[in-house]
């Protein structure tokens, strides 16, 4: 009878620190999602972002053209697809209005439903290239459960060589050291490497910490609009997991109180 008593007032206290966790939890999660807010409005209302994303195809174009060519080896050039080539900043506004964690359930929701916008510049380029004697590989860690609304939303939005052989999709692991190699493998001269992060450029950063991803900038800046060409991306990225030792899974509460602890602020004096 104690030992049942005993069990029952434990179950009632941990209901009740579940019950005022869950609410804790909630909130934490709106403010994760409401200090989104300014990037998402920036990524979609200024031109500021318009102009770097086209600044940075248009070095793109110069950087293939001027790229050497290998004797028996046809140009080719590696582009991430999210943030890259395809806008999806509406789920992330979606996630903003909504509360809503990013999960890998509406992430291929918003995939399946093929509204992703391109990029600006983005199209131009792609035919460019495939206009120019190269090839556009398009490397991306979207599910491969998703490729055929990836492919469809693509080809809508005017995207040129979109083929099972130049769409490569997440099957196992998303580091993409793997497919880029495939792709050398398959005799191919990789001119370029086009991305929003860091990963997009070998898998020197999958998964490392800042401090890592910073010394790889550090030690191949001299690569950086020449066979690297990064576009910008405040919505999210492993720069932010990288803030913290597995900061995915870390709670929302201390999610916040990771990006609080990561600013470098003035004092005032």
């Amino acid at each position: 009878m104690k030992t049942s008593a005993i069990f029952a007032v434990t179950s009632i206290t941990a209901l009740l620190l579940t019950g005022c966790a869950q609410p804790a939890q909630r909130q934490a999660q709106q403010q994760l999602n409401q200090q989104t807010v300014s990037a998402v409005n920036w990524f979609q209302q200024s031109g500021e972002y318009e102009a770097l994303t086209w600044q940075a195809f248009n070095s793109a174009r110069l950087a293939f053209d001027h790229a050497p060519s290998l004797t028996g080896k046809p140009k080719a050039v590696i582009v991430d697809l999210d943030e890259t080539m395809l806008d999806n900043s509406a789920y992330s506004a979606w996630q903003a209005k909504g509360d809503q964690p990013f999960t890998a359930k509406t992430w291929s929701a918003w995939t399946q439903a093929k509204q992703a916008k391109a990029v600006p510049g983005a199209v131009e380029f792609a035919r460019y290239v495939n206009s120019h004697g190269g090839t556009m590989f398009y490397v991306s860690n979207r599910d491969q459960r998703d490729y055929a609304a990836t492919v469809a939303n693509m080809q809508q939005l005017g995207f040129t060589g979109v083929s099972e052989k130049t769409v490569r999709l997440n099957t196992e692991t998303s580091n993409k050291q793997a497919r880029f190699d495939a792709i050398k493998n398959e005799g191919y001269n990789v001119a370029l490497y086009i991305g929003d992060n860091l990963n997009d450029f070998g898998g020197a950063t999958w998964h490392q910490g800042n401090q890592q991803r910073r010394e790889f900038v550090n030690l191949n800046h001299q690569h950086f609009g020449t066979q690297f060409i990064v576009l910008p991306n405040p919505l999210y990225g492993d720069w932010e997991s990288g803030m913290a030792e597995n900061y995915n899974k870390l709670t929302p509460e201390q999610q916040l109180s990771t990006r609080a602890s990561r600013l470098e602020s003035w004092n005032g004096k």
